[in-house]
């Protein structure tokens, strides 16, 4: 078995392990009655089902690729990858007026638990933009 066979695998189990935490997290949130702990629990199974998909993406993309590497898998036609590219730099652009609004509501809320909540998302943007500009860096220099 070679090595990306071994990964691609590994990745399928991830999104089975994925789409197992969403179906759980969905069966407790209906049991708990709490709203701090049912917005963490809809968190959780959020993420679990962004990361699913994202396995989805990856599997559907090293199908296409010789040999197992997404910086190889380029979008099709010069047009389409400055579309591509301007969007992702508008919503670089979006998102860190939104983490602006994050942080006010952050400094501004006296409740525990919308800070840890906002202070997630501020987080979760952050890495966003991080990981946006690498994908720009990566694409299209």
């Amino acid at each position: 078995m070679k090595a990306e066979d071994s990964v691609v695998k590994l990745i399928q189990m991830q999104k089975q392990s994925e789409e197992s935490m969403v179906k759980a997290v969905e069966v407790l949130e209906g049991k708990v009655g709490n709203a701090a702990a049912k917005l963490l629990l809809a968190e959780l199974r959020l993420d679990s089902t962004k990361h699913a998909q994202i396995c989805i993406e990856i599997l559907k993309t090293v199908e296409k690729v010789e040999p197992v590497n997404l910086w190889d898998a380029r979008i099709e036609g010069y047009v389409d990858m400055q579309v591509v590219k301007k969007e992702l730099e508008r919503h670089i652009k979006l998102e860190e007026a939104m983490l602006k609004d994050v942080e006010s509501i952050i400094g501004e809320s006296k409740d525990e638990a919308i800070k840890l909540l906002f202070t997630h998302i501020a987080e979760d943007e952050r890495k966003h933009h991080k990981n946006i500009q690498l994908i720009i860096k990566r694409s299209y220099t």
